[in-house]
Protein backbone atom coordinates (compact mmCIF):
# COMPACT_ATOMS: atom_id res chain seq x y z
CA UNK A 1 0.00 0.00 0.00
CA UNK A 2 1.15 3.33 -0.89
CA UNK A 3 0.60 6.08 1.78
CA UNK A 4 -0.03 9.83 1.01
CA UNK A 5 2.89 10.43 4.07
CA UNK A 6 4.90 8.91 5.94
CA UNK A 7 6.05 9.90 9.22
CA UNK A 8 8.92 9.14 11.25
CA UNK A 9 8.66 10.00 15.06
CA UNK A 10 5.77 9.62 18.29
CA UNK A 11 6.30 12.93 19.99
CA UNK A 12 3.67 15.76 20.08
CA UNK A 13 4.70 17.41 16.93
CA UNK A 14 4.55 13.58 15.04
CA UNK A 15 1.12 13.12 16.42
CA UNK A 16 -0.59 16.86 15.80
CA UNK A 17 0.44 16.72 12.31
CA UNK A 18 -0.58 13.11 11.92
CA UNK A 19 -4.01 13.95 13.32
CA UNK A 20 -4.19 17.13 11.29
CA UNK A 21 -3.13 15.15 7.87
CA UNK A 22 -5.88 12.74 8.40
CA UNK A 23 -8.80 14.84 9.47
CA UNK A 24 -7.93 16.63 5.93
CA UNK A 25 -8.07 13.06 4.29
CA UNK A 26 -5.13 11.77 3.72
CA UNK A 27 -3.85 8.28 4.48
CA UNK A 28 -0.85 8.32 7.52
CA UNK A 29 1.32 5.57 8.48
CA UNK A 30 3.17 6.85 11.67
CA UNK A 31 6.39 4.68 12.54
CA UNK A 32 8.12 5.09 15.85
CA UNK A 33 11.11 3.02 17.39
CA UNK A 34 9.34 3.09 20.19
CA UNK A 35 6.51 1.18 22.35
CA UNK A 36 3.52 4.31 21.85
CA UNK A 37 2.76 3.61 25.85
CA UNK A 38 5.95 3.34 27.41
CA UNK A 39 7.36 6.53 25.30
CA UNK A 40 4.80 8.99 27.22
CA UNK A 41 4.65 7.23 30.63
CA UNK A 42 6.97 9.46 32.77
CA UNK A 43 8.04 12.78 32.06
CA UNK A 44 6.92 16.05 34.31
CA UNK A 45 7.73 18.14 31.36
CA UNK A 46 5.09 20.97 30.44
CA UNK A 47 4.17 23.03 27.57
CA UNK A 48 2.31 26.65 26.96
CA UNK A 49 -0.02 26.42 24.12
CA UNK A 50 -0.45 29.91 23.04
CA UNK A 51 -3.77 31.37 22.22
CA UNK A 52 -3.41 30.91 18.88
CA UNK A 53 -2.21 27.29 19.65
CA UNK A 54 -4.91 26.50 21.87
CA UNK A 55 -7.83 27.72 19.44
CA UNK A 56 -6.03 26.68 16.21
CA UNK A 57 -5.57 22.60 17.67
CA UNK A 58 -9.22 22.92 18.99
CA UNK A 59 -11.16 23.45 15.87
CA UNK A 60 -8.70 20.87 14.08
CA UNK A 61 -8.97 18.05 16.76
CA UNK A 62 -11.89 17.58 18.51
CA UNK A 63 -10.28 16.37 21.79
CA UNK A 64 -8.25 19.91 22.85
CA UNK A 65 -10.86 21.09 23.71
CA UNK A 66 -11.03 18.71 26.87
CA UNK A 67 -8.18 21.50 27.77
CA UNK A 68 -11.34 23.62 29.86
CA UNK A 69 -10.36 21.87 32.48
CA UNK A 70 -6.80 23.66 32.66
CA UNK A 71 -6.85 27.12 34.30
CA UNK A 72 -5.68 29.95 31.72
CA UNK A 73 -2.63 31.84 31.80
CA UNK A 74 -4.13 35.95 31.66
CA UNK A 75 -0.42 37.42 32.49
CA UNK A 76 2.80 36.39 32.68
CA UNK A 77 5.24 37.94 35.19
CA UNK A 78 9.07 38.68 34.33
CA UNK A 79 11.71 39.33 37.00
CA UNK A 80 15.09 40.52 36.28
CA UNK A 81 16.94 39.65 39.76
CA UNK A 82 18.46 42.32 42.05
CA UNK A 83 22.36 43.42 41.29
CA UNK A 84 24.11 45.06 43.63
CA UNK A 85 22.13 48.04 44.59
CA UNK A 86 19.65 47.65 42.28
CA UNK A 87 16.43 46.76 43.21
CA UNK A 88 14.51 43.85 41.95
CA UNK A 89 13.02 44.99 38.56
CA UNK A 90 9.19 43.40 37.57
CA UNK A 91 7.30 43.58 34.33
CA UNK A 92 3.69 42.24 33.29
CA UNK A 93 2.49 41.01 30.12
CA UNK A 94 -1.51 41.07 29.83
CA UNK A 95 -3.39 41.18 27.03
CA UNK A 96 -5.15 44.90 26.89
CA UNK A 97 -8.39 43.03 25.80
CA UNK A 98 -8.17 41.00 28.65
CA UNK A 99 -8.01 37.86 26.61
CA UNK A 100 -6.06 34.46 27.90
CA UNK A 101 -2.02 34.51 26.70
CA UNK A 102 -2.27 30.25 26.74
CA UNK A 103 -2.33 27.38 29.36
CA UNK A 104 0.44 25.30 30.85
CA UNK A 105 -0.16 21.82 29.80
CA UNK A 106 1.50 18.61 30.80
CA UNK A 107 3.07 16.29 28.02
CA UNK A 108 1.69 13.64 28.91
CA UNK A 109 -2.12 15.18 29.18
CA UNK A 110 -1.20 16.55 25.49
CA UNK A 111 -0.18 13.14 24.43
CA UNK A 112 -3.37 11.10 25.82
CA UNK A 113 -5.82 13.76 23.98
CA UNK A 114 -3.57 13.41 20.81
CA UNK A 115 -3.59 9.53 21.03
CA UNK A 116 -7.50 9.63 21.70
CA UNK A 117 -7.90 11.51 18.38
CA UNK A 118 -5.11 9.58 16.71
CA UNK A 119 -7.43 6.13 17.78
CA UNK A 120 -10.84 7.39 15.64
CA UNK A 121 -9.22 8.28 12.44
CA UNK A 122 -9.20 5.16 10.21
CA UNK A 123 -6.91 6.62 7.67
CA UNK A 124 -4.11 6.59 10.41
CA UNK A 125 -1.53 3.60 10.64
CA UNK A 126 0.68 3.44 13.26
CA UNK A 127 3.63 0.97 13.49
CA UNK A 128 5.21 0.74 16.98
CA UNK A 129 9.15 -0.82 17.43
CA UNK A 130 10.71 0.16 13.95
CA UNK A 131 12.08 2.77 12.06
CA UNK A 132 13.53 3.89 8.60
CA UNK A 133 16.79 2.05 7.76
CA UNK A 134 16.93 3.30 4.27
CA UNK A 135 15.33 5.67 1.92
CA UNK A 136 15.28 6.28 -2.12
CA UNK A 137 14.00 9.18 -3.43
CA UNK A 138 11.60 8.28 -6.50
CA UNK A 139 10.27 10.20 -9.54
CA UNK A 140 6.39 9.65 -7.54
CA UNK A 141 7.48 9.80 -3.93
CA UNK A 142 10.03 8.02 -1.77
CA UNK A 143 10.38 4.74 -0.76
CA UNK A 144 11.37 3.93 3.13
CA UNK A 145 13.51 0.56 4.23
CA UNK A 146 12.74 -0.22 7.51
CA UNK A 147 15.19 -2.20 9.95
CA UNK A 148 12.71 -5.27 9.66
CA UNK A 149 12.87 -5.19 5.74
CA UNK A 150 9.45 -4.22 5.65
CA UNK A 151 9.07 -1.19 2.82
CA UNK A 152 6.80 1.72 2.86
CA UNK A 153 5.85 3.97 -0.19
CA UNK A 154 4.54 7.25 -0.07
CA UNK A 155 4.69 10.77 -1.31
CA UNK A 156 6.09 12.58 1.11
CA UNK A 157 8.65 11.34 4.30
CA UNK A 158 8.19 13.80 7.50
CA UNK A 159 10.91 13.52 10.09
CA UNK A 160 9.97 14.28 12.88
CA UNK A 161 12.38 12.47 15.29
CA UNK A 162 15.81 13.38 15.97
CA UNK A 163 16.45 9.73 17.16
CA UNK A 164 17.35 7.93 14.22
CA UNK A 165 20.71 7.74 11.67
CA UNK A 166 18.39 8.68 9.01
CA UNK A 167 18.95 12.03 9.26
CA UNK A 168 21.94 11.64 7.92
CA UNK A 169 21.28 10.90 4.40
CA UNK A 170 18.74 13.47 3.93
CA UNK A 171 20.78 16.50 2.57
CA UNK A 172 20.14 19.42 5.12
CA UNK A 173 22.58 21.07 7.04
CA UNK A 174 22.30 21.94 10.99
CA UNK A 175 23.51 24.33 12.81
CA UNK A 176 23.87 23.02 16.68
CA UNK A 177 25.62 24.15 19.95
CA UNK A 178 24.97 22.14 23.22
CA UNK A 179 24.48 25.25 25.54
CA UNK A 180 26.51 23.53 28.09
CA UNK A 181 23.22 23.75 29.92
CA UNK A 182 20.63 21.60 31.64
CA UNK A 183 16.64 21.90 32.88
CA UNK A 184 15.84 21.27 36.49
CA UNK A 185 12.40 20.36 36.38
CA UNK A 186 9.83 20.21 38.65
CA UNK A 187 6.71 18.88 39.20
CA UNK A 188 5.14 20.28 42.59
CA UNK A 189 2.24 21.05 44.60
CA UNK A 190 1.68 23.80 46.59
CA UNK A 191 -0.39 27.10 47.58
CA UNK A 192 -0.55 29.16 44.53
CA UNK A 193 -1.54 32.50 45.24
CA UNK A 194 -3.10 32.95 41.49
CA UNK A 195 -3.07 29.97 38.61
CA UNK A 196 -3.37 32.67 36.14
CA UNK A 197 -0.49 34.02 36.25
CA UNK A 198 3.08 32.24 34.78
CA UNK A 199 6.22 33.78 36.40
CA UNK A 200 10.06 33.96 35.28
CA UNK A 201 13.04 35.29 37.09
CA UNK A 202 15.64 36.34 35.84
CA UNK A 203 17.96 35.11 38.69
CA UNK A 204 22.44 34.80 38.25
CA UNK A 205 22.22 30.95 37.90
CA UNK A 206 19.46 30.83 35.16
CA UNK A 207 15.66 31.79 34.33
CA UNK A 208 13.74 29.95 37.02
CA UNK A 209 10.20 29.20 36.19
CA UNK A 210 6.70 29.24 37.69
CA UNK A 211 4.22 27.25 35.12
CA UNK A 212 0.58 26.77 36.77
CA UNK A 213 -1.25 24.20 35.22
CA UNK A 214 -4.18 23.31 37.98
CA UNK A 215 -5.07 25.11 41.16
CA UNK A 216 -2.39 23.81 43.14
CA UNK A 217 0.10 22.14 40.95
CA UNK A 218 2.83 23.45 38.95
CA UNK A 219 5.94 22.95 37.28
CA UNK A 220 9.09 24.85 38.17
CA UNK A 221 11.49 24.67 35.79
CA UNK A 222 15.19 26.27 36.17
CA UNK A 223 17.61 26.79 33.32
CA UNK A 224 21.05 26.54 34.73
CA UNK A 225 24.84 25.47 33.93
CA UNK A 226 25.43 21.74 33.88
CA UNK A 227 27.80 21.80 36.63
CA UNK A 228 25.82 23.83 38.42
CA UNK A 229 25.21 22.58 42.46
CA UNK A 230 21.84 22.90 42.73
CA UNK A 231 21.37 19.82 40.94
CA UNK A 232 22.68 18.04 44.28
CA UNK A 233 20.99 20.03 46.29
CA UNK A 234 18.39 17.92 48.79
CA UNK A 235 14.64 18.67 48.46
CA UNK A 236 14.43 20.90 51.61
CA UNK A 237 17.37 23.14 50.96
CA UNK A 238 16.56 23.41 47.31
CA UNK A 239 13.15 24.34 48.48
CA UNK A 240 14.04 27.13 50.74
CA UNK A 241 16.21 28.54 47.52
CA UNK A 242 13.59 28.90 45.17
CA UNK A 243 11.33 30.12 47.70
CA UNK A 244 13.27 33.22 48.44
CA UNK A 245 12.62 33.80 44.64
CA UNK A 246 9.33 33.17 44.08
CA UNK A 247 7.53 33.26 47.27
CA UNK A 248 4.81 35.59 46.26
CA UNK A 249 3.46 33.23 43.99
CA UNK A 250 3.68 29.76 45.79
CA UNK A 251 4.33 28.48 49.27
CA UNK A 252 4.10 25.32 51.10
CA UNK A 253 5.76 23.75 48.00
CA UNK A 254 6.20 19.81 47.82
CA UNK A 255 8.20 18.09 45.27
CA UNK A 256 6.17 15.59 43.04
CA UNK A 257 8.95 14.87 41.07
CA UNK A 258 12.69 16.05 39.83
CA UNK A 259 13.95 15.57 36.39
CA UNK A 260 17.25 16.90 34.87
CA UNK A 261 16.63 18.00 30.86
CA UNK A 262 19.84 18.51 28.61
CA UNK A 263 19.27 21.85 26.37
CA UNK A 264 20.11 21.95 23.26
CA UNK A 265 20.33 24.30 20.23
CA UNK A 266 19.63 22.49 17.14
CA UNK A 267 18.82 24.74 13.95
CA UNK A 268 17.89 23.55 10.15
CA UNK A 269 18.99 25.38 7.53
CA UNK A 270 16.17 23.85 5.63
CA UNK A 271 12.83 22.22 6.33
CA UNK A 272 12.55 20.94 2.82
CA UNK A 273 14.98 18.33 0.88
CA UNK A 274 13.53 16.41 -1.94
CA UNK A 275 10.23 14.72 -1.17
CA UNK A 276 11.22 14.88 2.76
CA UNK A 277 9.71 17.68 5.26
CA UNK A 278 11.17 18.29 8.67
CA UNK A 279 8.71 19.38 11.20
CA UNK A 280 8.97 19.61 15.57
CA UNK A 281 12.25 19.57 17.27
CA UNK A 282 14.18 17.81 14.39
CA UNK A 283 13.74 21.49 12.30
CA UNK A 284 14.32 23.76 15.42
CA UNK A 285 14.87 22.82 19.28
CA UNK A 286 15.17 26.25 21.14
CA UNK A 287 15.92 28.16 24.52
CA UNK A 288 12.62 27.37 26.83
CA UNK A 289 12.83 31.30 28.09
CA UNK A 290 10.35 32.02 25.57
CA UNK A 291 8.06 29.00 25.94
CA UNK A 292 7.49 28.90 22.47
CA UNK A 293 9.12 25.82 20.95
CA UNK A 294 5.66 24.28 20.21
CA UNK A 295 4.10 26.62 19.14
CA UNK A 296 6.22 27.33 16.97
CA UNK A 297 6.08 23.56 15.83
CA UNK A 298 2.52 24.22 15.23
CA UNK A 299 2.99 26.93 13.51
CA UNK A 300 5.23 24.72 10.72
CA UNK A 301 2.53 22.46 10.72
CA UNK A 302 -0.27 24.51 10.47
CA UNK A 303 1.37 25.93 7.45
CA UNK A 304 1.81 22.85 5.63
CA UNK A 305 -1.00 21.52 5.60
CA UNK A 306 -2.41 24.58 4.64
CA UNK A 307 -0.17 24.62 1.53
CA UNK A 308 -1.20 20.67 0.84
CA UNK A 309 -4.73 21.28 0.97
CA UNK A 310 -4.18 24.38 -1.29
CA UNK A 311 -2.31 22.74 -3.80
CA UNK A 312 -3.94 19.69 -4.01
CA UNK A 313 -7.30 21.18 -4.52
CA UNK A 314 -5.65 23.04 -7.36
CA UNK A 315 -4.73 19.45 -9.03
CA UNK A 316 -0.91 19.57 -7.67
CA UNK A 317 0.95 16.26 -6.51
CA UNK A 318 1.98 16.48 -2.72
CA UNK A 319 5.09 16.27 -3.55
CA UNK A 320 5.35 19.06 -6.00
CA UNK A 321 8.67 20.82 -5.16
CA UNK A 322 7.19 24.30 -5.91
CA UNK A 323 4.95 23.91 -3.31
CA UNK A 324 7.01 22.59 -0.71
CA UNK A 325 9.71 24.95 -1.01
CA UNK A 326 6.81 27.65 -0.48
CA UNK A 327 6.46 25.92 2.59
CA UNK A 328 9.67 26.54 3.71
CA UNK A 329 10.09 30.20 2.56
CA UNK A 330 7.07 31.17 3.98
CA UNK A 331 8.39 29.52 7.64
CA UNK A 332 11.74 31.09 7.32
CA UNK A 333 11.66 34.41 9.01
CA UNK A 334 9.72 33.28 12.23
CA UNK A 335 11.53 30.42 12.30
CA UNK A 336 14.96 31.92 12.33
CA UNK A 337 13.96 35.08 14.58
CA UNK A 338 12.38 32.42 16.94
CA UNK A 339 15.37 30.18 17.13
CA UNK A 340 18.27 32.65 17.41
CA UNK A 341 16.40 35.50 19.49
CA UNK A 342 15.41 33.02 22.05
CA UNK A 343 19.34 32.03 22.16
CA UNK A 344 20.23 35.78 22.05
CA UNK A 345 17.71 36.36 25.18
CA UNK A 346 19.17 33.59 27.41
CA UNK A 347 23.06 34.88 27.06
CA UNK A 348 21.69 38.35 27.80
CA UNK A 349 20.22 37.07 31.08
CA UNK A 350 22.89 35.15 31.72
CA UNK A 351 25.86 37.81 31.40
CA UNK A 352 27.94 38.93 34.24
CA UNK A 353 28.86 41.76 32.31
CA UNK A 354 27.59 45.33 34.18
CA UNK A 355 26.64 47.04 31.01
CA UNK A 356 24.63 44.74 29.33
CA UNK A 357 22.83 44.36 33.29
CA UNK A 358 22.62 48.23 32.35
CA UNK A 359 21.05 47.70 28.92
CA UNK A 360 18.77 44.83 29.77
CA UNK A 361 17.34 47.08 33.01
CA UNK A 362 16.89 50.00 30.53
CA UNK A 363 15.55 48.05 27.96
CA UNK A 364 12.86 46.46 30.54
CA UNK A 365 12.12 49.54 31.80
CA UNK A 366 11.34 50.75 28.31
CA UNK A 367 8.97 47.82 27.79
CA UNK A 368 6.86 48.43 30.86
CA UNK A 369 6.26 52.06 30.35
CA UNK A 370 5.52 52.07 26.58
CA UNK A 371 2.66 50.45 26.56
CA UNK A 372 1.98 49.79 22.62
CA UNK A 373 5.11 48.03 22.51
CA UNK A 374 4.52 45.45 25.64
CA UNK A 375 1.20 44.82 23.44
CA UNK A 376 3.36 43.60 20.39
CA UNK A 377 5.44 41.47 22.63
CA UNK A 378 2.22 39.80 23.65
CA UNK A 379 0.72 39.73 20.89
CA UNK A 380 3.15 37.63 19.19
CA UNK A 381 3.53 35.83 22.22
CA UNK A 382 -0.29 35.01 21.69
CA UNK A 383 0.52 34.02 18.29
CA UNK A 384 -3.20 35.22 17.19
CA UNK A 385 -2.02 37.47 13.87
CA UNK A 386 -0.56 34.57 12.76
CA UNK A 387 -3.65 31.99 12.89
CA UNK A 388 -6.11 34.86 11.55
CA UNK A 389 -3.92 35.52 8.36
CA UNK A 390 -3.80 31.74 7.65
Amino acid sequence: MKYDFTIFGLGISAKITSCLLARNGFSVCLISDKDQKKEISNTNLVTFLSRGSLNYLSSMCPNIKLFEEHPAIDSIHCELDSLGENKPQLIKFNDREKQILGKIIKNTDLEKYLDEDISQLSNINIINGSYPSTLENKKDGIKLKLHKEEEIDSDIFILSSTKNNIVDSINIDFIKKDLKKDALSLSVKGDIKNANCAFQKFTPDGPLALLPYSENEASIVWSLKRNSELFYKGDEELLQIISKHMGKYISSIKIISNEKHKLQFVYAKNLVCKNTVLLGNIAHNIHPIAGQGLNLSIKDIAVFVNQIKKYKSLGYKLNDQMVLEEFETKRKVDNTVYSFGTFLLDDIFSSNNKLVNYTTRRGLSLIEKIKNLKQVFVKSATGEDFYNAL
